[in-house]
């Protein structure tokens, strides 16, 4: 997911890090032959990257396991649905809008909350 540079800092290593809109940060080495990023060796060469997107790998994770955890919840209600209107007798059509009713009508924010450790995200956005 593509997000602004609004700033950059140095880490206790040294290492120049641009700090991004989302809130994570991306280190912006300069490590010639294989990362040639002379800009960050200046000021005035981080003020020109602010603004600049980047990819953030760990806006991407969160991403991924919001859309895992969705995909789980909504497949959850619509089975429990449809199985319950096998057991209450209603037939093929009836079970399948009974399961689309299901999902159609699922608190998400509350099914997001209660996901699996793995699509957990903690208040700073990584995962848990």
């Amino acid at each position: 997911m593509k997000q602004k540079i609004e700033g950059f800092h140095l880490d206790g290593e040294g290492h120049w890090v641009a700090d991004l809109a989302c809130g994570h940060k991306q280190h912006m080495r300069h490590q010639p032959p294989w990362m040639e990023r002379p800009w960050v060796l200046t000021p005035e060469g981080r003020q020109t990257r602010l603004g600049v997107e980047l990819d953030c790998k760990r806006c991407d994770e969160v991403q991924a396991a919001v859309a895992e955890a969705t995909r789980a919840a909504c497949l959850e209600a619509m089975t429990r649905a449809y199985e319950e209107g096998g057991l209450s007798g209603l037939c093929a059509e009836g079970r399948w809008e009974l399961a689309v009713d299901a999902v159609r009508s699922l608190n998400l924010t509350e099914a997001l909350a209660t996901k699996p450790a793995s699509a957990r995200v903690d208040e700073a956005g990584l995962p848990a």
